[in-house]
């Protein structure tokens, strides 16, 4: 897989042509539709399939072209309209949660979801939601899980497959859903989520304490009949930030819808000074750093403007971290399908103490968590589909374990010359970052 020019190319990855083409399309500022417009239907397919995978097939439909085949367009519309339905669902499904909330006595703030609207996205219909985050303090954990368990909501997963999480595991209700090869049916439950942090030092490994501070400047909001207590504007732009980069330390990729909508935010509120300007005020240098490297990949990938506070930060980013922004960011932003362990590089360069970089080397060259043989045979075809037994194969994990090990080598040899590239390069100086 070449290399292929990102974000009118300040960013390269490796991806295919058609993933290319795709974000050429999203572009903030100067989008181009000329290389989805030379594809034929079988790269069409596999470009829909793309899209559905990375998050990206309501982005691409929510942008005007009306020369794109007419199995492609009637594809995408009714794709949209079918998340439109589905928010009635997304409705319901929170005043049910929330009042089940307040009759538990649990005080909570929503994450992500419709709270992402008006900023990151136009509309909270023209978003995917597969489930609704619920931040709670720890002390309330329990009793939030409780009341949901009251409610007929049952754990996706034993506690040990989400000790690297932020929340207990998921919380599901089927009640005799199936899939039905529909990524947007209107009638997919959502799950829940109960967050008992907004940073999560022990997996990142990186403290910030301020960022505890959040909950104690949360507000009320109303958006349409929705009434919802959710994160400050400017906090819930900083958790988003933050956000994206604990996704890109372990790469676990699918990260570039959030970059997407990162770049929206960066895109419309880049003339707002007063904005910016309590955003300065409010953080501490270290919390800015965090997010300036944020800022700076979805900038760059998705070819944002960015307000003067923001260049400014960028600018003030050690020279390792700004090389490595140029050297990994697109490949970890593009998703690509390659196995890549840069974000421990970036991890490592954050990291607050010799002790916590040890931990990043470890988790690095680390083959990370094997599954069992009855686990690898059992996994569904779909992720919010429930479990069920599927049959034994013979060769299914001597493979698995094959693949394993070929990808981990692979990766570790990649990060290694990234991380000498990324040291050569902050050697050189910083020079004048092409993501600005």
């Amino acid at each position: 897989m070449r290399t292929q020019p990102i974000g009118n190319g300040l960013l390269v990855a490796h991806v295919a042509q058609h993933h290319a083409a795709v974000l050429a399309a999203l572009q903030l500022q100067g989008a181009r539709v000329d290389e989805l417009l030379s594809l034929d239907d079988a790269e069409w397919g596999k470009t829909l399939a793309l899209c559905d995978r990375l998050r990206l097939t309501l982005p691409l439909a929510l942008r005007p072209c009306k020369r794109f085949p007419d199995w492609v367009s009637e594809r995408l519309m009714k794709n949209l309209a079918d998340v439109v339905r589905r928010f009635a669902r997304v409705q319901a499904t929170y005043c049910e949660a929330a009042a089940a909330l307040a009759r538990a006595g649990v005080p909570h703030l929503v994450l992500k979801g419709f709270t992402q609207s008006p900023d990151f996205v136009k509309a909270p219909q023209f978003r995917m939601q597969g489930d609704i985050d619920f931040y709670a303090p720890r002390e309330h954990t329990q009793a939030a899980l409780d009341a949901f368990t009251a409610i007929g909501y049952e754990p996706a997963g034993p506690p040990e497959e989400y000790r690297y999480a932020d929340h207990p595991p998921t919380m599901m209700r089927f009640r005799g859903w199936k899939w039905s090869g529909n990524r947007f049916d209107p009638e997919l439950p959502l799950a829940i989520e109960v967050h008992i942090c907004l940073w999560n030092p022990q997996v990142s490994l990186i403290a910030l304490p301020e960022v505890d501070d959040f909950w104690n400047r949360r507000i009320g909001r109303r958006l349409g009949d929705l009434s919802f207590c959710s994160l400050d504007p400017i906090d819930q732009l900083g958790y988003f930030a933050l956000h994206l980069l604990r996704d890109l330390f372990p790469g676990l990729g699918l990260v570039v819808h959030h970059a997407l909508e990162l770049a929206t935010f960066l895109n419309g509120r880049a003339d707002d000074d007063a904005f910016w300007q309590e955003w300065e005020a409010r953080y501490s240098p270290r919390l800015k750093q965090m997010q300036a490297i944020a800022f700076a990949l979805a900038g760059a990938c998705f070819s944002s403007r960015l307000p003067d506070a923001v260049e400014e930060q960028i600018h003030r980013l050690p020279a390792a971290q700004r090389a490595w922004i140029e050297r990994c960011g697109g490949d970890l932003l593009a998703e690509t399908f390659c196995r890549t362990r840069d974000g421990r590089l970036l991890q490592f360069l954050l990291a607050n103490s010799a002790a916590a970089r040890r931990k990043v080397l470890w988790r690095a060259v680390s083959p990370g968590v094997i599954a069992s043989p009855r686990k690898v045979a059992n996994r569904p075809e779909y992720p919010a589909a429930p479990q069920t037994r599927r049959q034994w194969r013979p060769w299914r994990y001597p493979a698995y374990l094959a693949s394993r090990i070929f990808f981990n080598g692979a990766a570790v040899l990649r990060l290694i010359a990234n991380s000498v590239t990324v040291f050569l390069w902050s050697l050189a100086g910083p020079g004048e970052a092409r993501y600005q």
